[in-house]
């Protein structure tokens, strides 16, 4: 089952701010005075200037959650995470506006292995939860979910 990424307002300013930022220096700035190694109208600064804001419409399009046989597969744009539901021990909810793979300042911590953790923040969390749980009902649930 495949659970898109909650958008908060604060990371949608963010992403579309750097992409309008970056659109704009190409439409309507001048060469810069002094000394550069890269100038933005450069072959190299385009090439930078797109890939940008390519990885960064990859992430906001492309992240999201899907669980099957028996993992929870994260992606993140190009990046991408597989979690063995087995080794889930705990699911909390924490407020952070840390990078992590998600777009929300709310997210949930799931716990897995030994010591590891990842904040995700599904749109759906009661389904995503449930969906965690049939796989695995050992998995403890904070008491503020």
């Amino acid at each position: 089952m495949y659970f898109p990424a909650k958008k908060d307002i604060w990371f949608f300013f963010m992403f579309w701010g750097i992409i309008a930022f970056n659109i704009l220096i190409y439409i309507f700035g001048k060469e810069p005075v002094g000394m550069q190694l890269i100038t933005y109208k450069s072959l190299f600064g385009y090439i930078i200037g797109f890939m940008t804001i390519g990885v960064l419409l990859w992430i906001w399009f492309g992240t999201g959650y899907k669980i099957e046989d028996g993992l929870l597969k994260v992606k993140y744009g190009p990046f991408r995470q597989s979690i063995k539901i087995k080794e889930i021990k705990k699911i909390r909810k924490v407020k952070s506006p840390f990078t992590s793979p998600s777009l929300s300042i709310h997210k949930l911590e799931i716990l897995y292995s030994y010591y590891e953790f990842i904040n995700i923040s599904p749109k759906s969390e009661d389904d995503f939860i449930q969906c965690l749980l049939n796989e695995n009902p050992y998995i403890k649930i904070d008491e503020n979910l």
